[in-house]
């Protein structure tokens, strides 16, 4: 009987196999890497759905005043994290979060790290790309967050807090909950735009922001936490161009409220 030797593949088999394969990782790696994307801004809407929701409860127990958003310098810091009512101690309980000062005291006695991206923590965006600079340092400890407060809804200093409490905004004073801007993902990077952008150069080093600030990671935009709890994607163009139509942050006279997207509810929103 005769015997039969088990056939070899042929190279050109193999190349076909071979680009088989790789048609097929060609046409995986983009869907995998969309899936990712789509997840990361998923999980960013539900943090900022979670700090809205927070802010709201804070509101109620404290005669519908805002948590304060702190003073913008990172020299400021200190001050700020010293504040009970500093958003990112008050609202971060609330939220299920440490307070803020809690994570820099735990972290300069080493019992933990400030979070950065792309650590979890609901300070983080996981969307968000890290940052050579963060965290901040301002000297008796650093600090480093992807969602800020809008800074136009208040405009109040530390001292200011204490001998006049009533001066923070109270949700009375927002006429259109719906409309306005009460928390929202700021920049980690500066390249998240382009070089030419006229808010490429925005410091960044901040635990508030508004417009200015605003993210461009997901999807060309950015999630942002309305003063009525619910969250939306807005494009980067449309947050941070002004009424009259210019992204000129040097525009006179220009007004960047619009009737769906309110930066400072007391007036006019401008530089």
């Amino acid at each position: 009987m005769k015997s039969t030797a088990p056939r070899a593949f042929t190279l050109v088999e193999i190349l076909v196999v071979v680009g088989i394969i790789a048609l097929l990782i060609g046409l995986l790696v983009p869907g995998i890497a969309a899936a990712r994307k789509a997840s990361n801004a998923t999980g960013s809407q539900a943090n900022l759905k979670q700090w809205g929701a927070a802010t709201i409860n804070y509101t109620s127990t404290h005669k519908e005043r805002l948590p304060w958003e702190g003073m913008q310098a990172v020299s400021d810091m200190a001050t700020n994290l010293a504040e009970k009512t500093y958003w990112a101690n008050a609202v971060a309980e609330l939220a299920g979060e440490k307070p803020y000062s809690e994570i820099v005291s735990m972290s300069l006695s080493g019992q933990d790290e400030i979070p950065i991206p792309p650590m979890r923590s609901l300070f983080i965006d996981p969307g968000a790309a890290a940052n050579p600079e963060a965290p901040w340092d301002f000297g008796a400890g650093s600090f480093c967050f992807n969602y800020v407060p809008n800074t136009r809804l208040n405009d109040v200093v530390a001292a200011d807090l204490v001998a006049e409490p009533k001066k923070v905004i109270t949700m009375a004073m927002i006429p259109d909950s719906a409309a306005t801007v009460l928390m929202f993902e700021l920049r980690s990077r500066a390249d998240e735009l382009p070089a030419s952008d006229p808010y490429f150069g925005q410091d960044l080093s901040v635990n508030q922001s508004d417009w200015r600030g605003f993210a461009n990671r997901h999807f060309d935009g950015g999630h942002i936490a309305f003063a009525d709890g619910h969250v939306a994607h807005v494009l980067t163009d449309l947050a941070t161009r002004s009424m009259q139509g210019s992204r000129d942050p040097g525009q006179p006279l220009g007004d960047w409220n619009k009737p769906k997207l309110i930066w400072n509810p007391k007036g006019t929103a401008s530089y």
